[in-house]
């Protein structure tokens, strides 16, 4: 059987994500444990607020805000990654979504980051290396966006480790996506992902990204599994990612295009959430990096975009 208890979390009375945005003096906690022996069934979806996974460790609950609240209902894995808080932190103010759900492995260190505050509930033991519940994780949500990538490390383990994350792991969430009925996955890669394809493997790009743990090699297994998964899908390959704001305008190509550049984790966070919203971008890949930043001369094709544009006009 299922044991479950409830704990109160107190959070933040004023708004700290959005001004806009207000939130209740509470969230809770409901904590589900359950025997290796037993697996509890997929939960209801009608009921996926409170136990959209009972196996899982613990799904924070904030009171519902001021989203469209008949908009898709969003799951973002990875969700306490860099680029993975400012995806949640944009899909908050953009709007369009039903609810946003932060999925994390870990409660308390999303807790710690402030997810709360701009999430609408945590979705804790989400792993896409560990494929046992990933579905029933996924169930009841409309879209899964995927900010999760290998972080290098001990240099004896990356090729384990970008194996394990950027391959099977995006192969994990296809079947999961598929298994759930997700509408769509929108998944971050990086530009090169095709590089031996596009003639690019001896580019210092290619080189230098690739030494670490074959990653490149990795995330095509993974790009090429969920294309044919059967399930609706938008790849986003930024260029280099830097930590900064964006500071020039943003240059969108189709894929196997850009072979270089650098482009803000901001910038590629609000890419992301309105590609998920937009209908051109089911089954594409788009490739992203800020103007100026290319080392050589810049893609021939593809478009520019003023930062201070409508992100609506971005893919048409």
């Amino acid at each position: 059987m299922l044991a479950q208890t409830t704990t109160r979390l107190s959070t933040p009375s004023s708004v700290t994500a959005s001004s806009r945005r207000q939130r209740a003096t509470s969230a809770r906690v409901v904590r589900a444990a359950s025997s290796a022996e037993e697996r509890c069934a997929p939960a209801d979806v009608s009921r996926r607020f409170v136990l959209a996974a009972p196996a899982f460790a613990a799904l924070a609950l904030n009171t519902p805000v001021a989203f469209a609240k008949d908009g898709p209902s969003v799951l973002v894995v990875g969700s306490t990654g860099a680029t993975g808080r400012l995806v949640v932190s944009e899909l908050a103010k953009c709007g369009a979504a039903g609810k946003v759900v932060a999925g994390v492995r870990s409660v308390e260190k999303a807790q710690k980051l402030g997810l709360g505050d701009s999430a609408d509930a945590i979705l804790g033991n989400v792993d896409v290396t560990n494929p046992a519940g990933l579905a029933e994780a996924f169930a009841g949500y409309d879209i899964v966006v995927v900010a999760t990538g290998f972080v290098p490390g001990n240099p004896f383990k990356m090729n384990a480790a970008a194996h394990e994350v950027d391959n099977v792991g995006v192969c994990n969430v296809a079947d999961a996506a598929k298994a759930a009925g997700v509408k769509r996955v929108v998944l971050i890669s990086s530009i090169l992902t095709n590089g031996r394809a596009m003639g690019a493997e001896d580019t210092p790009g290619f080189k230098i990204t690739n030494a670490f743990g074959q990653v490149l090699d990795e995330k095509l297994v993974g790009e090429n599994y969920l294309r044919a998964s059967g399930v609706n899908w938008t790849i986003v390959r930024p260029a280099g990612l830097k930590n900064d704001e964006p500071k020039n305008s943003l240059v969108i190509t189709d894929g196997d295009v850009m072979t270089s550049g650098e482009i803000s984790r901001a910038l590629v966070a609000k890419v992301m959430t309105y590609a998920a919203f937009d209908a051109s971008c089911e089954n594409r890949i788009v490739e992203i990096a800020e103007e100026g930043s290319f080392a050589g001369a810049a893609p021939t094709s593809g478009k520019t975009f003023a930062l201070s544009s409508d992100p609506k006009s971005w893919f048409a």
